[in-house]
């Protein structure tokens, strides 16, 4: 069984502040190793239920944060940011796909809620007229494909929401979410343990799920923080601006659609600080 691996960083133990999950700021490199330890112990659960082919993407920020020297040597690991899709770069080949680290999505209390940008650049994100989380996107790439969502690791605000749309799903709430910047966390130990548990339950369980496989068309809406963003980011023929900060697409093959997002988000600019 292959498993893949999807791996951010705002949803590990701990992590509550933009500190700790920026490269070069005061607490990444403490936390990267959380990140790492979380990785490993999905994957080490994974193998006991009898896993032997794992691959590792590396879906958090300037996609380079995963410890390579302490990574379980089961793994291969992609490294690097320009990917063409991103957070699920080669998940094609995969059983089963796992979400570690994943957090809520933008205009709710989970912590560090974003969807693909900065809550200053994106407010929201729907798909087909629903809220759409980082990971339900993703979930939908897999699910395009044949390829079932096992594992979410997160906080509670992250689990419930794949609960609620991945049938079979496992979840591992690592955290509490009580504000955006507040949460109550598991230790480190206690953290990897559920984690490793309940990989090992996704795999021996893995007949139990069904890939999550919305029905078409499919329909990416994004409201930005500014009427500028919108506007710079209409390059593309088949978007439609539909308010001043809101722009749309609909495409019948979700791949399409879900790429469309990728491009229109590398467009994405912070405008200038005014006064």
């Amino acid at each position: 069984m292959k498993v893949y691996i999807s791996a951010d960083m705002e949803g590990v133990t701990g992590v509550t502040h933009p500190e700790d999950v920026i490269p070069g700021r005061s607490q990444y490199e403490r936390f990267r190793r959380f990140l790492t330890a979380d990785v490993n112990a999905a994957i080490d659960g994974a193998a006991r239920s009898g896993a032997s082919d794992f691959l590792v993407n590396e879906a958090h920020d300037g996609m380079r944060n995963i410890v390579l020297e302490e990574l379980d040597p089961r793994a291969e690991v992609i490294v690097g940011q320009r990917k063409p899709l991103v957070m699920v770069e080669g998940i094609e080949d995969a059983d089963v796909a796992f979400f570690v680290g994943y957090h809520a999505r933008a205009g709710v209390e989970g912590v560090l809620s974003h969807t693909y940008s900065s809550p200053t650049e994106v407010i929201g994100v729907q798909l087909n007229g629903e809220p759409c989380s980082e990971a339900r996107m993703n979930a939908a790439f897999a699910g395009s494909l044949g390829i079932p969502v096992g594992l979410v690791t997160g906080d509670d605000r992250t689990c419930e929401e794949a609960e609620s749309l991945y049938v079979g799903v496992r979840t591992a709430r690592v955290k509490i979410a009580i504000d955006r910047y507040t949460a109550c966390c598991l230790s480190p130990d206690a953290a990897r343990i559920l984690v490793q548990e309940t990989a090992a339950d996704a795999v021996s369980g893995v007949d139990d799920l069904t890939a999550y496989a919305p029905d078409g068309p499919y329909t990416f809406t994004i409201e930005f923080a500014t009427a500028s963003t919108a506007a710079g980011v209409l390059h593309f023929p088949q978007l439609e601006r539909i308010g001043d900060r809101v722009v749309s697409w609909t495409h019948e093959d979700y791949a399409t659609a879900y790429r469309m997002f990728i491009g229109v988000m590398s467009m994405v600019h912070s405008d200038p600080d005014y006064g």
